[in-house]
């Protein structure tokens, strides 16, 4: 599908030097010449200036692009930053109310991609244990740590923790894996 929604106004004013036609270019291209890629970004919500309309082309271009991995952040004002002399500085309640309507929306997005990893085998790396000690915690090359969810796996041996295995997907949380050692 291609993407669309992301408004050069809103690029402009940030100071960007790409504009919308570059980022759409650029993401479908990657998609198209690398089909098992993982596409990470960080938005902002409640730059100054940032109209209904303007977040609205944000929320579709997110819904349309699909992201699998997404981080949101609010502005906030910064003393001696060009953007914190800007006029139309948004409500916190405005950007807190934008935030959680793109990270709903991310949360499905993410269940959804990570539902289509179900049955593949992934190399992961163990890093600690549940708090029951039921499941190992890992991460798969698609995880950056302490950003990223994490692949929860079934404990049913002892392994040292910082070992590799390959661990085959049994389910997803919103953001998560869940498997068990491949065999």
């Amino acid at each position: 599908m291609p993407i669309q929604h992301i408004s050069d106004k809103v690029l402009k004013r940030m100071n960007r030097k790409s504009d919308k036609q570059s980022i759409v270019n650029i993401i479908e291209k990657i998609r198209k010449e690398i089909p098992d890629v993982i596409l990470r970004t960080t938005l902002i919500v409640g730059f100054p200036g940032e109209t209904k309309e303007d977040f609205e082309e944000l929320y579709q271009f997110v819904k349309n692009t699909k992201f699998d991995k997404l981080g949101t952040f609010m502005y906030s004002k910064e003393d001696g930053t060009p953007a914190a002399k800007l006029k139309d500085q948004i409500h916190y309640m405005t950007k807190k109310s934008r935030y959680n309507k793109i990270m709903e929306m991310q949360k499905e997005i993410s269940k959804e991609n990570l539902s289509k990893k179900i049955g593949n085998i992934y190399e992961v790396m163990l890093e600690n244990t549940s708090f029951d000690n039921k499941y190992y915690i890992g991460r798969t090359y698609m995880d950056v740590p302490e950003e990223d969810g994490v692949i929860f796996v079934k404990k049913d041996r002892e392994i040292n923790l910082g070992e590799f295995v390959k661990v085959k997907v049994t389910s997803v949380r919103d953001y998560d894996l869940i498997g068990e050692i491949f065999k």
